[in-house]
C-alpha cells in the first residue's frame, strides 16, 4: 500500500545567492573573459546613454520624455557592467525576505 503525505514540507531557507555564486563560477570558469567583456559592453552603454541624453538636453530636445530613455540604457548597462557584485548583493536581500517569510509561515503553523 502507498500513503501519500497530506502536507508537504516547506523548505526552512532559502540561498538563492549561492545557487547564484556557484552558477557564475561555473561560468567564469569556462570563460575567463566574459566579465570583462560585459563590463565593457556595459559602461559603452552607460557612456553612449548620458551622451546621447546630454546632447539631446542640449539641443532642446526630449519631447518631455525626461529621463525615461536614460534608465532604459542605465539599467541594463549597470547589471552588465557589474555582475559579480549586483547580482549577490540582490538576491542577498530576496533571500532574507524569502527566509523571513518562511520563518513567520512555520511559526504561525502549528504542529
Amino acid at each position: 500500500m502507498i500513503t501519500i503525505p497530506t502536507a508537504v514540507p516547506m523548505a526552512s531557507t532559502v540561498n538563492l545567492k549561492g545557487g547564484w555564486e556557484s552558477f557564475w563560477t561555473a561560468i567564469t570558469a569556462g570563460f575567463p573573459t566574459i566579465t570583462n567583456m560585459m563590463t565593457i559592453v556595459g559602461v559603452i552603454l552607460v557612456v553612449f546613454a548620458l551622451l546621447k541624453w546630454a546632447w539631446d538636453r542640449r539641443r532642446g530636445g526630449g519631447m518631455g520624455q525626461g529621463a525615461q530613455p536614460l534608465w532604459g540604457a542605465l539599467i541594463p548597462g549597470a547589471i552588465l557592467a557589474a555582475p559579480d557584485m549586483l547580482f549577490p548583493i540582490l538576491l542577498g536581500i530576496l533571500d532574507l525576505v524569502i527566509n523571513v517569510v518562511i520563518s513567520l509561515i512555520n511559526a504561525a503553523t502549528p504542529g
